[in-house]
């Protein structure tokens, strides 16, 4: 009697076991996944493009070509150069210095372009006095690692580059005979702004 139930348990057993094995048994899970996009990165003025302490002559003529030119080249080196004329005239005091800009939190060791940048002008805050500089001919050069206009990061994504330029006596235009006069600048500090652009 003990015998025959231990036979049908076994075969019973048996029988469950066959059942099981023919059988694909699964379970589930969720995963999840993400991408944050970080198109944005800082561009900031570390260095302000500077022309230092000058004596500054303008000219009085409309249209007149009567210029003196001082240029700030983006490696930090100076030129004073007289265009045309003898009216008008630049001498530096002090040297003046590149301006420099940081590029931070952008992608490492990509290659950025640097935007050409726009002529503007220098003005008295005050108006006091009324002539004005042209700053023209802006440039760029990396310190860091690049060609002209194209720069790449570095392994932080980090990207420094100065700014240099050329600025410009005025021409003013408001004396009635028509002849061409000398008109100094007045102790001034004259200031503007500019807009630097850096792209992927």
């Amino acid at each position: 009697m003990i015998k025959n139930k231990l036979t049908r348990i076994i075969a019973a057993t048996a029988l469950t076991t066959a059942a099981i094995s023919g059988v694909s048994i699964a379970e589930t899970g969720n995963g999840t996944a993400s991408v944050e996009v970080k198109n944005s990165f800082d561009v900031a003025q570390t260095t302000p493009l500077s022309f230092g302490q000058i004596v500054a002559i303008a000219t009085d003529l409309t249209g007149g070509a009567d210029k003196a030119t001082l240029t700030v080249n983006s490696d930090g080196s100076t030129a004073d150069v007289i265009v045309d004329g003898t009216l008008a005239s630049i001498v530096s005091i002090t040297a003046g210095t590149a301006g420099t800009f940081t590029v931070s939190g952008a992608a490492p060791n990509t290659v950025l372009t640097i935007g050409s940048i726009s002529a503007f002008k220098l003005t008295d805050p005050s108006g006091a006095d009324t002539k004005e500089f042209d700053v023209t001919n802006l440039t760029t050069s990396v310190v860091t690692s690049g060609s002209p206009f194209t720069y790449d990061t570095d392994a932080t994504g980090t990207l420094v580059f100065n700014v240099g330029a050329t600025l410009e006596t005025d021409t003013t235009g408001t004396t009635a005979s028509g002849s061409e006069v000398a008109i100094p600048y007045e102790n001034v500090t004259f200031t503007g702004t500019y807009t630097v652009s850096v792209d992927y």
